[in-house]
Order: structure tokens, then sequence, then C-alpha cells
């Protein structure tokens, strides 16, 4: 019937005797959403049996489904002549006033309010209803609902967006009761409009939030102060590094919000935040900066960020600012190459110039990968060469690769480059390196190797993960094994073999789940499951799904069995039809169902109709998931009725 759109058959239904039949059939009235069915619900919450108090409920929660502004006198009566048993029922009548909303329901709503500890129910439909009337007798309810509900009262506030809440809102982000609270209500202020206008105290009242030692409360008050001329000067001051008893801590947000919001700034911030780059004490506070001054531009930005090239505790992250600008410096970057020039600078135009892609200066970069020039410089060419995609130099990192004599970093740095140039050559070396004693240079090269989408090398990756004891070099081998793609496939359903312990998969001969204990000693580490689930997830079409299904009904965690029936239902092919189907079977795995229950809706075929039907009639599980399954089937639905 639901699948038809029978309204009248539901309605009938929903008069039978058989109590969960009509009280299914009531929801599917909601789903619907004809005036036929809100008529039979509304008739329902009219006669009020007593012996069906389960029912009319059920009706109560579908009209606030439907709005249906009818049921508003209704739903008043119930509470005003007190023929509510309990709480819950209350709260029902009270959640579908508020979803159905107008002036009689918000009438009654605040009245609620008034009351001396109002339901949480209550709070969440005026947060939704959003009605002028509800600003005022709230802000006279607050007082009552600190300190212990304050944080819920304020998130409503939040939610209304009404500029008269600004002083009380100020008033708790200076002197409320808890961290919490005052986070709260920062939260509650970002959320009115710019162009509200702050009473006179507010920046004062701001300021203390903005040297909290929780980053969050600070970038809120931060963001907060830079609405205003005095607040923006506030945030200026913060940034003068001559002044030390301003805290530090205070100019990284102050710092975010110049780099979020560049128009409310200029050249005289550019000059503050050249003179942090330079003399600011701690390196965190000196990356924040230039990210800041990234933000703003300009010349004199520019050239503080060249020299600031120079500090090596912020260097890569002075070469990325440089690198995202609209017009890279990239001839004067070109310059700090020359051998004459500081390691660090050298260094930082290395990794500037791989970032920005400028191919034409990765000839100028291999003579940096001689043994006699500093590590850290040497680092960033191999980096640089493998961003650029440099074919030339695969010999000299080949020769790299090999040396043993070399830090193990480096060699490893060397197996990445190798990985993204990606030529043929590379591959004999790549394969060996597998077997290195050095964890990191295992782990460079399994990676590197998701860039050769071959049999031989899928196998090879496939021991790798299955052998390695490193459970870095098994991830690394996954990962590469989701980027070779569907010729991958049979490596990894072979991985999810071995992967799913034979003691630990339930059987329909042996219903028997495992104990903990059993699970603990016989499956793998978590990541690597997450990690296989990934890799079979981005492969292409139906190879993957017998794999999937296997680690869906595992006796694994429970969250990597999620994943897996998601991965299953996003494919929406007809092939992944009987997969989905026996996981609505898998009684054992109940968390899978509701993903299983989305992609055979998406699918829409006989089978899959047939299946999302069966499991509705036979279980009492995820009610909500399976009728919104039905909903979808109804609206695609083109079979003639039988």
């Amino acid at each position: 019937m639901r699948l038809r759109g029978d309204v009248e058959g539901l309605c009938r239904t929903v008069r039978s005797g058989d109590p969960d039949t009509a009280r299914r059939a009531m929801e599917m009235l909601a789903d619907i959403g004809d005036r036929r069915a809100s008529d039979v619900l509304l008739r329902c919450v009219t006669k009020k049996a007593t012996d069906r108090h389960w029912l009319w409920l059920a009706a109560v929660d579908a009209l606030g489904r439907l709005q249906e502004r009818r049921a508003v006198p209704l739903l008043i009566g119930l509470l005003e002549r007190g023929e509510l048993e309990n709480p819950g029922q209350e709260g029902t009548v009270l959640r579908a006033l508020g979803a159905i909303g107008g002036p009689e329901a918000v009438r009654v709503l605040l009245a609620e309010l008034a009351q001396r500890s109002p339901r949480s129910v209550v709070l969440q439909a005026l947060a939704r209803l959003r009605t002028p009337e509800t600003t005022p007798a709230l802000l006279i309810a607050l007082w009552r609902l600190l300190p212990w509900r304050g944080v819920e009262a304020v998130r409503v506030l939040g939610a209304l967006r009404d500029p008269h809440t600004v002083p009380a809102l100020l008033y708790l982000a200076a002197y409320g009761s808890s961290p919490s609270l005052r986070t709260a209500a920062l939260e509650a202020l970002t959320k009115l409009p710019e162009g509200v206008s702050w009473p006179a105290p507010a920046e004062p009242m701001l300021q203390p939030a903005l040297r909290d030692p929780d980053p969050v409360t600070a970038r809120l008050a931060a963001g907060l102060l830079a609405r205003t001329p005095e607040g923006r000067s506030r945030l200026h001051s913060c940034l003068l590094a001559h002044r030390p008893y301003n805290p530090e801590p205070a100019r990284i947000p102050v710092c975010a919000v110049i780099r979020d919001r560049p128009d409310l700034f200029g050249s005289a911030e550019v000059a503050a935040l050249a003179k942090l780059l330079a003399r600011a004490p701690q390196p965190a506070v000196r990356r924040a900066a230039a990210k800041a001054l990234g933000a703003l531009g300009g010349e004199e930005a520019v050239a503080a960020l060249l020299t600031a090239l120079a500090d090596e505790r912020a260097t890569e992250a002075v070469a990325s600012v440089l690198a995202e600008l609209a017009t890279p410096p990239i001839e004067r970057l070109l310059a700090l190459l020359d051998d004459g020039a500081d390691s660090a600078q050298r260094r930082g135009a290395t990794v500037a110039l791989g970032l920005i892609g400028h191919a034409p200066a990765a000839p100028l970069f291999l003579p940096a990968l001689s043994p006699a020039v500093p590590l850290p410089l040497r680092t960033a060419t191999v980096d640089a060469l493998g961003e650029l995609r440099h074919r030339p130099a695969t010999g000299p990192l080949t020769a790299l690769a090999q040396d043993v004599s070399e830090p193990g970093r480096l060699r490893a740095r060397a197996l990445r480059a190798l990985g993204l140039i990606a030529v043929p050559e590379s591959l004999p070396v790549l394969l060996a390196e597998l077997r290195d004693p050095t964890e990191a240079v295992r782990v460079r090269a399994a990676e590197a190797l998701g860039a050769y989408p071959t049999r031989v090398v899928a196998d090879k990756l496939g021991e790798a993960a299955r052998t390695d004891e490193s459970s870095d070099v098994a991830r690394a081998a996954l990962h590469a094994l989701g980027r070779i793609g569907i010729g991958a496939v049979p490596v990894l359903r072979a991985l999810a073999d071995h992967m799913v312990p034979l003691a630990s998969r339930i059987e329909s001969s042996n219903p028997r789940l495992p104990t903990p204990t059993e699970i603990a000693h016989a499956s793998p580490a978590p990541e690597l499951l997450r990690d296989l689930i990934a890799a079979l997830a981005a492969c292409p079409g139906p190879a993957p799904i017998p794999a999937l299904e296997l680690l869906a009904t595992s006796a694994g965690p429970r969250r990597l069995r999620v994943p897996a029936a998601q991965a299953i239902a996003e494919r929406h092919i007809p092939q992944a039809v009987a997969a989905l189907s026996r996981l609505l079977t898998d009684c054992h795995h109940d968390e899978g169902h509701p993903a299983a229950l989305r992609g055979l809706a998406r699918i829409g075929s006989e089978q899959a109709t047939d299946a999302v039907v069966a499991y509705y009639a036979n279980t009492a599980f995820y009610r909500k998931e399976v009728r919104q399954a039905l909903t979808t089937l109804a609206r695609t639905e083109q079979r003639p009725p039988v």
C-alpha cells in the first residue's frame, strides 16, 4: 500500500485492531503527507481512545512532522485540559507544537518557558521557530536557567540571531560562571549579522576572552573584535612585539582573523606583522604571522616573507605562504638559489618553487643533491624535484635511494620523489626497497609503488601488507593498492580472507559469536582493516563487493563494519543488490542495515524493493530508515499494482 500510495488502504489499516500494524500505517501516512492522511490523524487525536494512547501519541508526532496547522487547537486542548498522563506525553505534544508553529503554538511554548524549570523540548522548539516574542521571554528566563542549563539557553539565544540579545551575551562572555558558558556566549554573538551595533563597553568585555588559553574561545573573541574599529585597534595593539605584557598566545588568534578577513585590515597591520615575524620568540607565532602577511599581500609583506625564509623554525610555513600568493615572486626566489645565499633561505626558495610548480627551476636544484650540501637543503631539493616531476633527476635520485650510507630519511624522500616522477626505470628499485631494513624506506617504497598499476606490483604490495612486521608499511601498501584500483581487487580480496580470521566469522552453520578474547587475539589491528576497506571502496564496479561483504559481516569492531556496508551501498549498481539483501538478513550485525536500506532504495530494482519490504515486515529495528527507503522507492515505483 505504501509503494502504491494507497492512502485509503492505510487509513483503513489505522482503524484495524492490530496495534503494531495500525502504528506502522500511521507512520506511513505521515510519510505520504496527503491531506486525507492528515484527516485520519486528526480524527485519531480527537477520539484519543484511552485504551490506545500509543496510537494517538503516534498521530500527534505525525501531525508535527506534517506541520498540520489544523492540529494546533487539538494539541493545545490536550495540554490545557490536563488529559496527559506523564511528562513524556506532554513532551510529545510540545514537540509537535514547535514543529507546526504559528501564534497559538508560540503562546503555549512561551507559557511553558515561564515555568520555573522549562523542559528542553520547549527551548529547542523556540529556537527552531525564531519568533520575535521569544527573545524577551528567554532573556527573562535565562537567569533562572543559570548555571546548570545556561549553555543550552545561550545556544537558543544564538539561534534566534536577535540584536537585542547582545548585552546579555556580552555579559556572559565576560563573566560567565564556566568556560563552556563563556564560549557558548561568544559563539552566539558570532551568529549575529556583522552590521549589528555593539554597546559602548563591548570591546573591553571581549578583551579578556582574547587571552583565553582555549584557542577556540580566543579565536571567537578575535573575530568579534574585528567587527568594530575600536576592536581592530585592540587587535593591532596585540600584535606589537615590543609590548611584553601583551601575552604571546593572544597573537595567534589575531593573526588567524587577519588571515581570514584581510579586507578589514591594512598597511599598519602589515608593518606590525613584519616585526612580529622577525622578532616573536615563539615559532608558532611567527608562522601565524607569515600566514596573515600572505593574506594581506603587498610589496612590504613579500619582502618580509622572503627575509623570513632564513628562519629555520618557520621556513616551510613561509615557503607555503609565498607559493600561495596570487603573484609569487618567482624571480626573487630563483635568485636565492645561488650558492652564496643563506642555506635556510635556499631551502625555503626550493620548497616554494616546488610548491609553485615552476618547472624551469628544476635543473637549478640538481647541484644541491651533493653530499657536501646540508641535509635539510638536500631533503627540500629531493622533495621539489619530485613535485616538479623532473625526469632527468631519476638517475641521481635512484643512486641516492640505493646508497645505504645516506640517512634513511633522505633515502625515503628520494623514493617518494621517484614515485611521483613514475618512470618505468624506477620500478625495480622501488620493488627492491620494499625489503630494506629501514622502516621509513619501506613505507615510502610502498607508497611510491601505487603509481605502477600492474598485477606484479599489486602482488608485491599484498605480500608487504600481509607479512611486514611494521603496521606503517602495511598501511602504506594498502593505500597504494587502493590507488592501483580495479587491478588490485584479487589481492585485496586475498588480504580480506587473511585479515578476517576464520574464528571471527559468523557462518550460517555456526551462529556462535566469538568471545572478545578470541577476537582480540585473532583480528588484525583496526587501522589495517580500516585501510583495507578504504582500498576496496576506491575500486569501482562489482568486483570488490564480495570482499566488502566479508568485512561487513565479520566479528571485528563495529566502527569498521559500517564503512564496509556503506562502501557496498554507494555503488548503486544492480550487482550490489544480492549483497545488500544478505546484509539485511544478518541479525548479528544490524549496524550495517541503514546503509543497506539506503543503497537498495537508490538502486530501486524489483529485487531491491522486495528486500526492503521483507525487511520492514520482519524486523522492529531501524523503522525510520526503512520508511525513508520505502519513500524513496515509492517515488520511482513503476510496477503496476498487484
